[in-house]
Protein backbone atom coordinates (compact mmCIF):
# COMPACT_ATOMS: atom_id res chain seq x y z
CA UNK A 1 0.00 0.00 0.00
CA UNK A 2 1.21 3.09 -1.30
CA UNK A 3 1.68 6.47 1.17
CA UNK A 4 -1.37 7.91 -0.14
CA UNK A 5 -3.74 5.20 1.10
CA UNK A 6 -1.72 4.86 3.89
CA UNK A 7 -2.70 8.34 5.26
CA UNK A 8 -6.71 7.43 4.33
CA UNK A 9 -6.07 4.33 6.20
CA UNK A 10 -4.86 6.45 9.33
CA UNK A 11 -8.09 8.64 8.80
CA UNK A 12 -10.22 5.81 8.51
CA UNK A 13 -8.42 4.44 11.88
CA UNK A 14 -9.03 6.98 13.43
CA UNK A 15 -12.67 7.76 12.93
CA UNK A 16 -12.99 4.04 13.65
CA UNK A 17 -12.32 5.42 17.72
CA UNK A 18 -14.44 8.49 17.28
CA UNK A 19 -17.22 6.57 16.85
CA UNK A 20 -16.94 3.55 18.89
CA UNK A 21 -16.07 6.54 21.99
CA UNK A 22 -18.98 8.21 20.97
CA UNK A 23 -21.39 4.72 20.93
CA UNK A 24 -19.74 3.83 24.04
CA UNK A 25 -20.79 7.28 25.78
CA UNK A 26 -23.79 6.76 24.45
CA UNK A 27 -24.37 4.02 26.32
CA UNK A 28 -22.93 4.49 29.22
CA UNK A 29 -25.32 8.03 29.26
CA UNK A 30 -28.60 5.50 29.44
CA UNK A 31 -30.54 6.30 32.43
CA UNK A 32 -31.39 2.67 34.72
CA UNK A 33 -35.02 4.63 35.01
CA UNK A 34 -37.87 4.08 33.31
CA UNK A 35 -39.36 5.97 31.16
CA UNK A 36 -41.92 8.48 32.53
CA UNK A 37 -42.74 10.61 29.86
CA UNK A 38 -43.60 10.95 25.94
CA UNK A 39 -40.51 13.36 26.85
CA UNK A 40 -38.15 10.30 27.37
CA UNK A 41 -39.83 8.39 25.25
CA UNK A 42 -39.01 10.65 22.48
CA UNK A 43 -35.29 11.40 23.65
CA UNK A 44 -34.37 7.85 24.10
CA UNK A 45 -36.16 7.07 20.35
CA UNK A 46 -34.05 9.66 18.79
CA UNK A 47 -30.70 8.87 20.83
CA UNK A 48 -31.48 5.32 19.20
CA UNK A 49 -31.87 6.64 15.96
CA UNK A 50 -28.57 8.59 16.56
CA UNK A 51 -26.80 5.30 17.51
CA UNK A 52 -27.88 3.58 14.24
CA UNK A 53 -26.18 6.23 12.15
CA UNK A 54 -23.29 5.90 13.76
CA UNK A 55 -23.42 2.42 13.86
CA UNK A 56 -23.97 2.26 10.39
CA UNK A 57 -20.94 5.19 9.59
CA UNK A 58 -18.44 2.62 11.62
CA UNK A 59 -19.52 -0.67 9.85
CA UNK A 60 -18.73 1.08 6.40
CA UNK A 61 -15.14 2.38 8.04
CA UNK A 62 -14.78 -1.25 9.21
CA UNK A 63 -15.50 -2.68 5.83
CA UNK A 64 -13.07 -0.02 4.43
CA UNK A 65 -10.05 -1.02 6.82
CA UNK A 66 -11.19 -4.74 5.57
CA UNK A 67 -10.56 -4.37 2.25
CA UNK A 68 -7.19 -2.45 2.55
CA UNK A 69 -6.16 -5.36 4.47
CA UNK A 70 -6.65 -8.00 2.34
CA UNK A 71 -5.92 -5.49 -0.70
CA UNK A 72 -9.35 -5.09 -2.04
CA UNK A 73 -9.42 -1.16 -0.99
CA UNK A 74 -10.28 1.50 -4.05
CA UNK A 75 -11.75 -1.61 -6.21
CA UNK A 76 -15.81 -1.23 -7.38
CA UNK A 77 -17.66 -3.94 -5.97
CA UNK A 78 -19.88 -3.50 -8.66
CA UNK A 79 -17.20 -3.61 -12.24
CA UNK A 80 -14.41 -4.42 -10.24
CA UNK A 81 -12.81 -1.32 -11.71
CA UNK A 82 -10.43 0.93 -9.58
CA UNK A 83 -12.01 3.78 -7.82
CA UNK A 84 -9.62 6.76 -8.29
CA UNK A 85 -8.09 8.01 -5.75
CA UNK A 86 -9.27 11.96 -5.74
CA UNK A 87 -12.63 10.14 -5.02
CA UNK A 88 -11.55 7.31 -2.22
CA UNK A 89 -10.14 10.93 -0.53
CA UNK A 90 -13.64 12.24 -0.72
CA UNK A 91 -15.27 9.47 0.52
CA UNK A 92 -12.93 6.73 1.97
CA UNK A 93 -15.72 4.38 2.96
CA UNK A 94 -17.38 4.41 -1.13
CA UNK A 95 -17.86 1.05 -2.18
CA UNK A 96 -19.09 1.48 -6.15
CA UNK A 97 -17.59 3.88 -8.29
CA UNK A 98 -21.05 4.89 -9.44
CA UNK A 99 -21.89 5.48 -5.52
CA UNK A 100 -18.82 8.18 -5.67
CA UNK A 101 -19.56 9.58 -8.38
CA UNK A 102 -22.84 10.11 -7.07
CA UNK A 103 -21.53 11.60 -4.10
CA UNK A 104 -18.58 13.78 -5.75
CA UNK A 105 -21.93 15.00 -8.12
CA UNK A 106 -24.24 15.85 -5.84
CA UNK A 107 -22.85 19.74 -4.90
CA UNK A 108 -23.18 20.21 -8.76
CA UNK A 109 -27.19 19.60 -8.79
CA UNK A 110 -27.46 21.42 -5.87
CA UNK A 111 -26.12 24.81 -6.96
CA UNK A 112 -27.75 23.69 -10.74
CA UNK A 113 -31.00 23.57 -9.03
CA UNK A 114 -30.55 26.93 -7.25
CA UNK A 115 -30.51 28.77 -10.31
CA UNK A 116 -33.36 26.94 -11.33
Amino acid sequence: MNDQYNQIKLELELTKRELEDRLNRSYDDREPRAVQSVTDLYKNSKKHEINQHIFAELNDVNRALFKMEWGLYGICEETGEKIPYELLRIVPTVRTLREALAITEYPYTMEQSLYC
